[in-house]
């Protein structure tokens, strides 16, 4: 029977400092921050865009098209 035969354990990186936690921590807020500005920032462009699409549509058909006289009365 043999014996096993003892490698050795591959090396590891040294555990993280306080300061590395903190950076990273930093790091993933700043993120989270951006890509909630982000999200903000493309929900507004896209709003402004279907209010820019409807007035256009609008203006190109006439008011009396769209609105035609007594849509607001029963």
């Amino acid at each position: 029977m043999k014996t096993p035969e003892h490698r050795a354990q591959p090396p590891r990186p040294p555990a993280p400092t306080p300061a590395v936690e903190r950076a990273r921590a930093a790091e993933r807020i700043y993120l989270e921050d951006r890509e909630r500005e982000q999200r903000r920032s493309l929900l507004r462009g896209l709003l402004w865009f279907a209010l820019a699409a409807l007035t256009f549509s609008i203006a190109r058909a006439g008011l009396h098209q769209v609105f035609f006289h007594g849509w607001w009365r029963p």
